[in-house]
């Protein structure tokens, strides 16, 4: 957090900050679980390192130029955990300033900081019993044996973190998904309904094309039976021409020669 010092800025002091190292959860004891933090300042500052045992850990400067500071968390003892390095940038200047002004005044209000906080978490995927407890512990006290922040201007920008947002975010992955899944459903129902179309359409092909290949059968079995004595005109199935025997009586006359046929 960095304040403007307005009338009381001068050429190496334009703005007052506060780097520090905080809980969101406000009510909850870092003394249990940090046994110190480690502030690693531009070169230029005097006694750059800065190094706090007890909480707020936080270190309060003036300074006109901005720059990256080196944050090193060192846990309890009986943590057995490596410590946790950050880096932080010193932010003096809102981000929209303007370009054509080199005078912060003409933009910057003294009661109106530039809040550069930065969320970040630790996971102790297997903490030591003891440290454990310890985490655990830090949450019971409801008043804090120390004040938040040495700096009462600062204080009061803290800002609060919850999980609304993350949850907010989550719930609108979650129905983007539920929007996509039917989606894709509805289009899957709709290809099985045009395969089956298509299928059944096949299957009327294959069934006609059967009947017509059935029927040129019958039409050459016609001829054959027709060419095989048949009648050619009624086909394989007309009534045969009715064939009469003619007898002779004896009386008929014959030709010269023939014996009459008895019988």
């Amino acid at each position: 957090v960095a304040f403007y010092l307005g009338k009381k800025a001068d050429e190496y002091h334009t703005h007052r900050w506060t780097l520090y190292v905080r809980s969101p959860n406000q009510t909850f004891d870092l003394s249990k679980a940090i046994s110190k933090v480690v502030f690693q300042l531009h070169p230029s500052f005097a006694q750059p390192t800065r190094e706090l045992v007890e909480p707020p850990f936080e270190v309060t400067e003036t300074g006109w130029g901005e720059f990256e500071a080196s944050i090193r968390i060192i846990w309890k003892e009986e943590a057995d955990e490596r410590s946790t390095i950050l880096t932080h940038g010193i932010r003096l200047y809102p981000n929209k300033a303007p370009a054509t002004s080199a005078d912060p005044s003409a933009y910057m209000d003294t009661t109106v900081p530039v809040v550069a906080e930065k969320y970040d978490e630790v996971v102790f995927t297997n903490p030591k019993a003891g440290f454990h407890k310890s985490l655990l512990d830090g949450h019971k006290k409801k008043n804090l044996p120390y004040p938040l922040s040495n700096e009462q201007s600062v204080l009061e920008h803290f800002r609060t973190y919850g999980d609304e947002e993350d949850v907010k975010a989550m719930l609108s992955a979650k129905n983007f998904l539920e929007g996509e899944l039917r989606n894709v459903k509805d289009r899957l129902l709709r290809a099985d309904s045009e395969l089956d179309e298509v299928k059944h359409a096949l299957a009327e092909a294959k069934e006609l094309e059967a009947a017509a290949a059935g029927g040129g059968v019958v039409g050459r079995g016609t001829e054959c039976g027709g060419a095989s004595g048949g009648n050619p005109k009624g086909g394989a199935g007309g009534k045969p021409k009715s064939k009469s025997k003619k007898k002779m009586s004896a009386s008929e006359s014959l030709p010269s020669g023939k014996k009459p046929k008895t019988g």
